[in-house]
């Protein structure tokens, strides 16, 4: 590959496009007045794989099940464990997959700045995610691989209490095919082309630009470009981890996480999570819902789960949202250039939450 990325060029996790991208990335934040580096990291991105494996190991539990319920619920409990567990970060199985390199684009609150008491961090991923009718087709594959597995493993209990007719084998037989499906579809994942889209990145360039030539009063303003985001939000989740060491606490920080913003109207998160959707903080949910009532903000409010890179560092303990944007259908659109609409909700949010962090302030 040239040492030079193409603007059009696709970027997968953990690839050479992605290191380029990177490195662009940087030059562009210190193109607007913003101190840049790299932070590399090593992370494991085949989770298709490890879900695969879950899912194989569902398939041998229903067989197994039919003669041996008790070996087939031990199987079926254990793979459903490792499935759920893979979509966090400890991510079990993964290890057995190859490691790979990726890094993260950090700029810090600008220097000379009066410190604020919480520090915005502007975040989106660097890397594309793989291409499909859904986005978050992969996303939609974790929930139904883990349900589909639950539903042996409900199959295989019935069988233990003496319950075993052709109603439970019908049942059972069902999600047995969707896991042998979803091995397939898993699979095609982990080898799928990805659709090029640079809009969130975009996105966060622009929005600290302007919160740099206007910054707030009670915010200080870092961005992080994360790579690997397509698993499970791996360079967003090394950050927010090696932070922690050093000694950065949830109740310092507001993250602000960019999803692909081309086309269509602006939308934020309320919930989002990798399997089950939970609530985002709730100061910023607050936030969002003020600024998209705002004159001109036509912004609406959209529920995972998603796993966007809000949901990834909200599952880890840290206050965050996600703002993007989606046309009538749910989709983004195929434009790498960041919808201006969005940009302005965003900034709205921010304004809105430097608002209240000053009443808070004048309250004490």
């Amino acid at each position: 590959m040239s040492s030079t990325l193409a603007a059009d060029e696709a970027c997968p996790a953990c690839s050479e496009a992605e290191r380029l991208a990177a490195a662009a990335d940087c030059a562009r934040l210190e193109a607007i007045g913003r101190e840049a580096k790299l932070q590399p990291f090593w992370t494991r991105p085949a989770w298709p794989v490890a879900q695969a494996i879950c899912s194989a190991a569902g398939v041998l539990a229903s067989v197994v099940c039919v003669s041996a319920p008790v070996s087939g619920l031990v199987i079926a409990a254990a793979a459903l464990l490792l499935a759920l567990i893979d979509s966090t970060r400890f991510a079990v199985l993964r290890r057995l997959t190859p490691s790979r390199a990726s890094q993260n684009v950090l700029s810090a609150p600008e220097a000379g700045a009066p410190q604020a008491a919480v520090t915005l961090i502007l975040t989106a991923a660097t890397d594309d995610r793989p291409a499909s009718e859904s986005r978050f087709l992969p996303t939609n594959l974790i929930a139904a691989n883990a349900a589909c597995i639950a539903l042996v493993a409900a199959c295989a209990a019935l069988r233990i209490f003496g319950i075993d007719n052709l109603i439970v084998a019908i049942v059972q037989l069902v999600p047995t095919l969707l896991l042998l499906a979803g091995i397939l579809a898993l699979l095609r994942i982990g080898g799928a082309d990805v659709s090029h889209d640079a809009s969130a990145v975009d996105g966060v360039l622009e929005l600290a630009e302007r919160l740099g030539d206007d910054p707030p009063a009670n915010l200080d303003v870092a961005v992080v470009l994360a790579g690997a985001g397509s698993a499970q939000g791996a360079g967003l989740r090394h950050w927010l981890r090696s932070r922690r060491r050093s000694g950065m606490r949830p109740a310092d920080v507001a993250i602000i996480h960019f999803e692909p913003c081309s086309e269509g109207s602006p939308v934020w998160w309320e919930r989002d999570g990798t399997v089950i959707a939970t609530g985002l903080h709730p100061q910023l949910r607050q936030a969002a819902k003020i600024a998209a009532s705002g004159e001109g903000v036509h912004a609406t409010p959209r529920s995972g789960p998603d796993a966007t890179g809000a949901g990834v560092a909200r599952g880890d303990g840290w206050p965050a949202i996600a703002v993007g944007a989606r046309d009538e259908d749910g989709k983004t659109g195929n434009s790498s250039e960041p919808g201006p609409a969005t940009v302005d909700f965003a900034e709205a949010l921010v304004r809105e939450l430097d608002s209240s962090l000053s009443a808070e302030a004048s309250d004490d």
